[in-house]
């Protein structure tokens, strides 16, 4: 059974308990904590709202059956922001997008969804720990100063107001990520020294981002310098061989013989051209392929993973457990 919430239904439900005598919300002028009541699950939620412009909503949270929140985002300053989870795992769906959208522990996203309607379905009895820092676009411009031409172009668009499509962005949270937002969840503090701690961390966040995706820009664009047009092309028909052949894929030399590079080469080009190697891009195909698989119900786990080229099933279950954050028998469930 799984259980549906909008935002709507959400606030008419925290209303009706701050009415209350033991009201499950507490106020003050920049924060909002709320204890969701038990029908709801086991956690609370934490808004801040700080001086920068910025708000940060962080979640902990427990369900005990499968929960569903709906959200459709009309405003840009909660259309756009950093997301950091920390712990557990969910799923998300989005209008406008064919794939589900998985958030599993150690991940972070950039995204922006305006008019765009959406939902998070949470994984049953595992603590969820979400920190989110949402913002207007224009506001997090502020942030990039002469980085600013690092950065996507679609992002750069969104920014400037001239682009409002779906735009998200994936990365993994580093360490020192995880720990100021592990700092956010722990504030010990109160008050005025409260709210300026968490917009330290909440800074401290934003620059730790830009730094990682300007820096993938510069990786990129020295590799670039190093392939010729014709190359390029030949790494992409090498892409086209591998997925084409995922169930028994060749090796990287003869995958480079093939299009006539050499294997170093061609691993320079994976990295170019797709940001990864050539086994990152066949185990990311061979996941997608998996995970479509295990939605159709004739097929049992071990089918799956010989079919999309494993002939260890504990292999198959590792590999899809580290994309996915759940093992294939668990999101077949879900």
């Amino acid at each position: 059974m799984k259980i549906s919430y909008s935002i709507s239904d959400i606030n008419e439900l925290f209303a009706a308990i701050g009415q209350q005598t033991n009201a499950a919300i507490t106020s003050t002028q920049n924060e909002e904590i709320i204890r969701f009541p038990s029908m709801i699950c086991d956690g609370w939620m934490q808004r801040v709202s700080l001086r920068s412009g910025i708000e940060l909503i962080v979640q902990s949270l427990e369900v005990c059956q499968n929960t569903i929140l709906e959200a459709e985002y009309k405003q840009q300053c909660l259309a756009f922001g950093l997301t950091f989870c920390l712990s557990g795992s969910a799923r998300g769906r989005m209008s406008g997008i064919n794939s589900d959208l998985i958030y599993t522990s150690n991940q972070g996203s950039l995204g922006f969804a305006l008019d765009h309607k959406g939902s998070i379905e949470y994984a049953v009895g595992e603590r969820i720990n979400f920190v989110h820092l949402v913002m207007e676009p224009w506001n997090f411009r502020s942030f990039l100063d002469s980085e600013y031409n690092k950065i996507p172009i679609q992002l750069q668009r969104i920014i400037e107001g001239a682009d409002v499509s779906l735009y998200i962005g994936n990365y993994i949270i580093t360490s020192a990520m995880r720990m100021a937002a592990q700092q956010i969840i722990n504030c010990p503090y109160q008050g005025l020294t409260k709210r300026l701690f968490l917009e330290s961390k909440a800074i401290e966040l934003i620059a730790y981002y830009i730094n990682e995706i300007t820096q993938k820009l510069e990786i990129s664009e020295n590799y670039y310098k190093k392939l010729k047009e014709d190359d390029i092309a030949r790494v992409h028909y090498a892409k086209e061989i591998l997925l084409n052949n995922f169930q028994n894929p060749p090796s990287l030399f003869n995958l480079a013989k093939q299009v006539g590079l050499n294997d170093y080469k061609l691993k320079i080009g994976f990295r170019q051209c797709f940001n990864t190697t050539a086994f990152g891009c066949l185990y990311e195909y061979r996941m997608e392929q998996a995970r479509e698989l295990l939605k159709v119900n004739n097929l049992n786990v071990t089918e799956v993973a010989h079919a999309v080229g494993y002939a260890s099933e504990t292999s198959f279950s590792a590999a899809f457990r580290k994309k996915f954050g759940v093992p294939p028998s668990v999101y077949r469930s879900l």
